[in-house]
């Protein structure tokens, strides 16, 4: 009979289990449950910020569920990242792989579980996926397809165990032909064949949170206490913004400014450690910067840990590189659990650095185009309004309408990707610009913006279309080096300002307009000049935008 009380929905589970536990438990149980805890835990963190949730723990492994099956992808992809950075980083003894699968069906709601084909599915999907890779099936495929920038291998119909019809799979790769270029006739009709293609990602950065251990001698932020959170920009703020073009045509368009360079990419977590100093320490107040010299000074064995507000510990003349690691952790943590009202999974310390190398996990956090902040701010000046400002959260409305306006301190609201904001403060406006934006970026994973600098909003929001995310450039695939470097040029503007893109990759970048119509209609004039088709509005100034 049928159960009518059953709730069904669609959603996006991720299955994760480690390989060959069973091996390493054997060797030493004791010490192979602590890492799989620490393990898991960095993974589950990851699963949080991607607006996950794990449902269900499996023993060497966990399930969990998206709501996209876009940031289940980006998850799998940052957790294996991170393992693949901490393996780097560990002894003989600590290294633990996974596998991952991923699945897009429907399920049935049992409390807080999951079940059903879909969940099936996943777990299957993981056990056909290869050592440190990342097994996904069609359905997801589909959904990610023109978001991510990386190949995917089809292997073809899978007939696993327990599910009685064929499932297509595709293994994530790192080459691929794009996807959506013809097959040729004969590849065509071999559909079962296996072939690599390419998911077109907008800009994916490795958010890696590691879990902490243990650290002596602490250093935290000034009297106020953050009221929501925290992150750090580069000390020098320029007063004086590059000259922008005022109109640039994107692809075969003409440009008025001469091609930029490519970025040098990002070096990977694992590269060799780098020698540390002082200024390349993130998220720490100015005023603290000493200290960090003296460390740098210090002899002994030594460490230093930090957290993601600035609380930082260091650890000196100690017995051994094992002794000063486990007490800056300890020391630091216990900073944490005493100066933050509410610890969240990011704020753990982190091991930043042993004796004079830098063995911090994470990339730099991701910083937008210097200056941070527009040389002229609107005009007339915009006082802020939490009720007004776009992207926020009713919560966080009210958090900056009870905390943020009355603060008398120097601070600044940032926004993020999918609507994240932060902000605390410092001593001054170019370190709380800094630093709030070196957590932005260390959070989410991309570049964010400044909002409002104290009580005074920085940059316009629009009000013909309906702000959906913070822009930056990888948001806008398929750019070359000229259009980039124009793109970055606008999002340092402080004007009226708009990109218009086309169905046929067109694009069309306008700035130093005085009205919000006025940068619209010129930005769909330079994408149709250039050559676009259906040219629509993606971006007003630093957001991204969608119809009302």
């Amino acid at each position: 009979m049928t159960n009518l009380n059953l709730v069904r929905r669609l959603t996006t589970i991720l299955a994760i289990d480690v390989v060959a536990f069973s091996t390493m438990s054997a060797r030493d149980e004791e010490h192979a449950l602590g890492l799989l805890a620490t393990r898991l835990d960095m993974a589950g963190t990851l699963v949080r910020q991607h607006r996950g949730r794990v449902f269900k723990m499996t023993g060497d492994g966990f399930l969990a569920e998206f709501a996209s099956p876009v940031e289940a992808v980006r998850a799998a992809l940052e957790i294996q990242e991170a393992m693949r950075s901490a393996n780097a980083r560990a002894g003989p003894d600590d290294q633990l792989t996974l596998r991952i699968g991923v699945n897009l069906g429907d399920v049935v709601e049992n409390g807080d579980d999951l079940m059903g084909d879909a969940v099936n599915v996943a777990v299957r999907l993981e056990s056909i996926s290869a050592t440190g890779g990342i097994c996904i099936s069609g359905s997801v495929y589909e959904q990610i397809v023109g978001k991510l920038m990386l190949g995917a291998e089809d292997i073809g119909e899978q007939h696993v165990k327990n599910i009685p019809r064929p499932i297509h799979a595709y293994r994530l790769t790192i080459e691929g032909a794009r996807l959506g270029e013809p097959l040729h006739p004969a590849h065509a009709a071999a559909r079962r064949m296996p072939r690599a293609r390419s998911l077109l990602v907008a800009g994916i950065a490795t958010v890696l949170v590691l879990s902490a251990l243990a650290g002596t001698f602490y250093l935290r932020h000034p009297a106020p206490t953050p009221s929501l959170q925290t992150a750090e920009p580069t000390s020098d703020l320029p007063v004086v913004n590059r000259p922008l073009p005022e109109t640039v045509a994107g692809a075969a368009g003409p440009r008025t400014f001469p091609p930029a360079a490519p970025a040098a990419a990002t070096a990977p977590a694992d590269s060799a450690p780098r020698r540390f100093a002082a200024k390349d320490v993130p998220f720490v107040p100015d005023f603290r910067m000493r200290a960090l010299e003296n460390y740098a000074r210090a002899e002994g064995a030594k460490a230093l840990a930090l957290n993601v507000r600035g609380i930082f510990a260091m650890a000196t003349r100690r017995v051994d590189e094992d002794a000063a690691r486990h007490a800056a952790l300890d020391e630091c943590n216990r900073a944490v659990a005493r100066d933050v009202p509410r610890v969240r999974d990011y704020d753990r310390c982190m091991l930043y650095a042993v004796e004079n190398d830098v063995v911090w996990s994470f990339r730099q956090p991701p910083m937008p185009p210097a200056p941070y902040v527009p040389a002229a701010r609107p005009s007339p000046p915009i006082a802020f309004d939490p009720a007004t400002a776009p992207l926020l959260q009713a919560q966080a409305r009210e958090r900056l309408a009870l905390r943020y306006l009355p603060n008398q301190h120097d601070r600044a609201l940032v926004l993020g990707h999918a609507r994240f904001d932060w902000w605390t403060p410092s001593e001054t406006d170019a370190d709380v610009i800094r630093r709030n934006l070196q957590i932005c970026g260390h959070l989410t994973g991309r570049p964010c913006v400044v909002y409002a600098l104290k009580n005074e909003v920085l940059v316009r929001t629009p009000q013909s279309m309906r702000v959906t995310d913070v822009l930056t450039p990888q948001d806008i695939s398929g750019l070359d080096a000229g259009q980039i470097k124009a793109l970055e040029q606008y999002l340092i503007a402080n004007d009226w300002r708009a990109v218009a893109l086309a169905m046929n990759g067109r694009i069309g970048i306008v700035s130093g307009r005085t009205s919000e119509q006025d940068a619209t209609a010129m930005a769909l004039q330079a994408c149709r000049d250039a050559g676009g088709t259906d040219c629509a509005i993606v971006a007003i100034g630093p957001f991204m935008v969608a119809p009302p």
